[in-house]
């Protein structure tokens, strides 16, 4: 069964400027694991890519889970890494877990285009649980 399904769209140059600020980056957006995987970029429109991709995967996750997100529950609490194929997928956090009342499955698609970077959503309840 569906939960819900969140889109986002962002405009990539809004975060040429964001990307050079690794400060903000750590405390407000990126997980360490993230934050990793964004400083081994060098080139600057894709490190401005890459990260307008994450956050609009959390944006859309947002919007996926609506009211059901816990308050309290911030962007740092949604990571979005790279399965052993290279297909970006969510894995949330401990809180996350703790909070949401049924088994789910989070499906990620991202895309770009040389201005606008995009992310689709699904939250699917696991039935085989």
């Amino acid at each position: 069964m569906i939960l819900g399904v969140g889109m986002d769209l962002v405009d990539i140059d809004r975060f040429h400027k964001m990307a050079n600020e690794n400060e903000w980056l750590s405390e407000r957006l990126l997980t360490d694991n993230e934050n990793m995987a964004f400083m081994a970029l060098t080139h600057p429109h894709r490190r401005a890519e890459w990260l307008a991709g994450r956050f609009a995967a959390k944006e859309a996750l947002m919007k996926a889970l609506g009211l059901a997100l816990p308050k309290g529950i911030g962007m740092r609490d949604i990571e979005v890494l790279p399965d052993h194929w290279g297909k970006p997928v969510i894995v949330l956090s401990q809180a996350v877990h703790r909070q949401m009342n049924v088994p789910y499955v989070c499906h990620l698609s991202i895309t770009h285009t040389a201005t606008t970077a995009g992310a689709v959503v699904v939250v699917e309840q696991r039935m085989d649980v």
